[in-house]
């Protein structure tokens, strides 16, 4: 049985309640939020006996209740956060983005290689079914050759993040893409099983009267060793509700698409039918969290880790570079822990 702590907010604690009578051999005995009420009301809900606002406080003095740590805090805090972790000998389970640039990444990285513990860095994305059934059949050779991707997210205006990780000037940094599009780029190195080599990005602001973040389109268009290429495009322009997200593969010998709506069950109860979505981001958290809990017992490398989360980075702070240029930038291939 693996233990487990939470660094979280109150949304999270929710969503790990919901999803814990699910989780095999694992546990959650502490949980640690910004604020003590969140702690206190959510760590019963979820089992767990320790609950505090204290992360420090916690490996020093009940470091003896828990094995491994699922660090959910703002991205700007996990260098910190994930550093004390591994310190204390502790696993890490992270959101990729891991950090906000490279040299934060591989702090990290080096941290928990230097404590012997297992670092998983993975997009909740990479365990959707849709997107895994598309990676399977491109794995088993019914697809051939990853040709074209596509990749679209669109949601309404500053639905995005639950941080902006850029700065307050409201330029097109590799923090700001960090925001946007980490899920995106992560999916694309997925897919074609390495970094790109060739990077061009483009941007426009859909709304002048702002001042800051108010980029309401990206586009990236990602080169991949042996021809393959990714066309990411991030727009802000539906109205208030859910956003949409759909992927498309193109490859030598067939096609495949995946799209977040797929699960959704029309509803006739007279007038016009609505839709129910059925929840498919939850089973991702789930399966992501059960991954790293296996990855733990069988005493091997989780199937994400933090060489794919540098990739990302690497990938992001090429596009600002390339949004800052109007240029192209050239990458080296990265391989990825596919």
């Amino acid at each position: 049985m693996v233990r487990l702590a939470l660094i979280g907010n109150r949304k999270w604690a929710a969503r790990y309640e919901r999803i814990e009578p699910r989780i095999r051999n694992g546990q959650f005995t502490a949980i640690v939020a910004a604020d003590s009420e969140t702690a206190q009301k959510k760590a019963g809900s979820t089992g767990a006996k320790i609950r505090t606002s204290d992360l420090e406080g916690l490996l020093s003095k009940h470091g003896g209740t828990f094995d491994a740590v699922v660090v959910r805090s703002p991205v700007s805090l996990r260098k910190r956060n994930c550093q004390l972790v591994a310190a204390a000998g502790k696993h890490v389970l992270v959101e990729s983005p891991l950090a906000i640039s490279q040299d934060a990444v591989v702090q990290i990285v080096s941290a928990c290689s230097d404590a012997g513990v297992v670092l998983m860095a993975a997009q909740e994305a990479r365990f959707s079914p849709s997107l895994c059934t598309v990676k399977e059949s491109l794995e088993a050779r019914q697809l051939g050759s990853p040709g074209l991707l596509r990749i679209h997210s669109w949601g309404p205006a500053d639905n995005g993040t639950e941080e902006w990780i850029g700065d307050d000037t409201g330029r097109m940094t590799s923090g700001w893409l960090l925001s946007r599009v980490s899920r995106e780029i992560d999916l694309a190195c997925w897919i074609f099983d390495s970094g790109p080599s060739l990077i061009f990005a483009v941007a426009r602001n859909l709304w002048p009267e702002k001042s800051d973040k108010s980029f309401g389109y990206v586009q990236l268009h990602l080169g991949f060793p042996g021809g393959g290429m990714a066309v990411v495009d991030d727009s802000q322009t539906l109205p208030q509700g859910d956003s949409y997200f759909s992927l498309s593969l193109i490859g030598s010998t067939g096609a495949a698409y995946a799209d977040d709506h797929h699960n959704m069950q029309l509803l006739y109860g007279g007038g016009s039918p609505s839709a129910l979505n059925v929840g498919e981001d939850e089973f991702c958290v789930h399966m992501q969290l059960q991954e790293f809990i296996d990855s733990i017992e069988e005493g091997r490398e989780p199937g994400v880790t933090g060489t794919d989360a540098l990739g990302v980075i690497e990938v992001a702070e090429a596009a600002a570079v390339s949004l800052a240029t109007g240029e192209a930038v050239q990458l080296g291939p990265r391989e990825t822990g596919s």
